[in-house]
């Protein structure tokens, strides 16, 4: 139990220091780019991983439909996030994907047939009222709509979360995030071949960055739920908020506004009656 919950905190730090990197190459490449350059670095460090740790076995599956459809969903997902990520403070971009877990509640009774009490309803309405906190909707979001690309970022999270339920029963977590990282470049390079740059010595550093801190969070949450189950785990997810406040501060001088750490309060308590409550259902 204990190892998961610590290599759950590392792939927390892990995903914050990835989306620092983002921010900070942002101003050189676009997102399609850099999920390029995140699945090359990512997967060189994978597969050595892969082939020193398990047997061949583990690149082969019987399930490539269902990878290839994680893996279009999370890629575009992932475009999603880093688009945020270059447009908002990095505490409320982290803040609006936390938006994820409500999505999976709302969307579990049509897309996986799961039943949905009062309780989880109304803490899926509390939950948005505090999306809407954090997003300040209004007119002028037309103009810089990126509050909307971070749900819509949480939306296709919520999505990969399911089709990874469906997943997990057969296949090694490692050979879905093999898949997805694949999936990844091959639908990226077209557009960073052609479009793209490669990165200057100053951009260098933070691009590579962003490939490391892929591997190292993509291995340490697959691994953590081996040691513990994902209810027992998700809270501790939420430290995320801390560390996206620490890293808005050091690198731009950002601090939440009241209105964000009151939206963050009330999506994260949103979130943890959730688990509550499926935990008390599963007895």
């Amino acid at each position: 139990m204990y190892k998961g919950i610590i290599l759950i905190l590392i792939a927390t730090l892990g995903i914050v220091l990835m989306n620092t990197c983002v921010k900070m190459s942002s101003f050189a490449h676009d997102p399609v780019e850099m999920v390029f350059y995140r699945g090359i670095i990512a997967l060189s460090l994978l597969i050595p991983y892969m082939l020193v740790t398990q047997s061949p076995a583990v690149f082969k599956t019987k399930r490539i439909k269902a990878h290839l459809y994680r893996a279009i969903v999370g890629n575009l997902g992932v475009g999603f996030v880093f688009w945020t990520y270059a447009r908002l403070p990095m505490t409320d971009a982290t803040a609006l994907l936390f938006a994820a877990p409500l999505f999976v509640t709302t969307l579990s009774p049509i897309l996986l047939k799961e039943k949905t009490d009062l309780y989880r309803w109304s803490a899926v309405i509390v939950g948005f009222t505090g999306i809407l906190l954090i997003a300040r909707p209004s007119v002028s979001i037309l103009s810089n709509p990126a509050s909307l690309i971070g749900l819509a970022g949480a939306l296709c999270m919520a999505l990969v979360d399911m089709a990874l339920r469906n997943l997990g029963r057969t296949d090694d977590p490692l050979t879905t995030v093999f898949y997805f990282m694949l999936v990844g470049v091959v639908i990226s390079a077209p557009y960073a071949l052609i479009f793209g740059s490669l990165p200057d010595m100053n951009v260098l550093p933070w691009v590579i960055g962003i490939g490391i801190f892929t591997a190292i969070q993509q291995v340490a949450k697959t691994t953590a739920f081996r040691f513990a189950e994902a209810s027992l785990l998700a809270p501790y997810t939420y430290t995320a908020i801390v560390w996206a406040t620490l890293t808005g501060w050091i690198f731009w001088k950002d601090f939440p506004t009241l209105a964000v750490i009151l939206g963050t309060l009330v999506v994260i308590g949103s979130n943890l009656f959730i688990v509550w409550r499926v935990g008390q259902n599963s007895r």
